[in-house]
């Protein structure tokens, strides 16, 4: 038979008070008491009724993650140093992929309003207007990259500028001069703030900027976007990868050609990789390659990439919320952490000028 507080109560020699005090982590016990009261319940196998509890606390112990894609290892990573650091907290962890789809995300927040949520880490934001949504329903968020300027809720980031920096430096060490960069786009925060650092970094090293090797993806159209859901992800990254491949070559015709390439994200980074295949073109050799968060397992040669530390960062997003979550009042705050550069065998010397 299933073991109840009181029979723990029984067993540590307290009353039911306080085991009720262990079990919801109220601060009213003595170390000494709340030890035998922890080695009464593991004795007994008792479990915590979660529904009382919650009852109890006006807590669900459940955090919602919003996340734009879970196929992307860094977004992943960032759960997982999330997940650490809930878990000891006794919380779970609830997955919801957006896509940076605005109307997934209002729906998905509905969802968890609905769930009664304790709070919101998300990675990314598509839709400011969840924001206010949240902070209406009394739910508090903690967003990862995105976006900066909004000091109601806490965030987590990376100097993006300064991670663009260390790409041109590595680069214009090599010989680089004519170096391309090709983003998903350039009008969210985190790529504005990497064009930013890659513009300063050129000054620096006194290279020519030039618009012609600026490419986005977002010029390809919304219908073929990588992370559309409302379309067959395998047809349109099929599309995509074609589209891109004819975007490297073009590069690769202009009188004057990049002799590297920074990738401002995973996807990107990817889709280069594999158009280069393609073309016979070798990395770090014929054209230099520098990424995002590409990891170093994920594909041969080994990309030189600027790693951003996901799993600290989604570390300090749940302490981040937890401090929102036990106190209401406390102000949002702003953690901006480094990122770092990882050579691997796709940057060389340059072969030409």
């Amino acid at each position: 038979m299933r073991a109840t507080m009181r029979d723990v109560a029984k067993l540590a020699g307290v009353s039911h008070t306080t085991v009720s005090n262990v079990v919801n982590n109220i601060p009213k016990v003595s170390e000494a008491t709340r030890k035998r009261v922890i080695s009464a319940m593991k004795q007994l196998d008792f479990q915590p009724n979660l529904a009382a509890r919650s009852l109890y606390t006006k807590r669900s112990f459940i955090v919602g993650y919003m996340v734009p894609a879970i196929t992307n290892e860094f977004f992943m990573n960032v759960a997982r140093g999330a997940e650490k650091v809930l878990y000891r907290e006794s919380t779970g962890l609830f997955l919801c992929e957006t896509g940076l789809v605005p109307e997934r995300e209002a729906d998905y927040l509905r969802r968890l309003i609905g769930h009664g949520v304790d709070g919101v880490i998300a990675n990314y934001i598509a839709n400011k207007r969840m924001i206010n949504d949240a902070i209406r329903a009394g739910i508090p968020i903690v967003a990862i990259e995105s976006p900066s300027d909004e000091p109601r809720i806490s965030l987590v980031e990376v100097d993006n500028a300064g991670a663009a920096m260390l790409a041109v430096e590595h680069l214009a060490g090599l010989g680089h001069r004519q170096i391309s960069v090709i983003s998903i786009d350039f009008e969210s925060n985190v790529n504005r703030e990497r064009l930013r650092g890659f513009v300063n970094g050129q000054k620096i090293h006194d290279l020519e900027p030039r618009s012609d090797l600026l490419v986005s993806l977002a010029s390809l159209g919304d219908e073929n976007g990588y992370f559309d859901h409302t379309s067959d992800p395998a047809s349109s990254t099929v599309i995509l990868h074609r589209q891109f491949s004819g975007i490297v070559e073009g590069l690769l015709r202009l009188e004057h050609p990049p002799t590297a390439v920074l990738c401002f994200d995973y996807q990107t980074t990817v889709l280069l990789m594999r158009s280069l295949a393609n073309l016979a073109i070798t990395p770090g050799k014929e054209l230099s390659v520098v990424g995002f968060d590409m990891p170093s397992s994920i594909c041969i040669p080994r990309v030189t990439t600027i790693s951003q530390p996901a799993a600290e960062m989604g570390s300090l997003a749940a302490q981040l919320l937890l401090e929102r979550i036990t106190d209401p009042g406390a102000e949002p705050r702003s953690v901006k952490l480094s990122a770092q550069l990882t050579v691997g065998d796709t940057s060389g010397p340059a072969q030409r000028q």
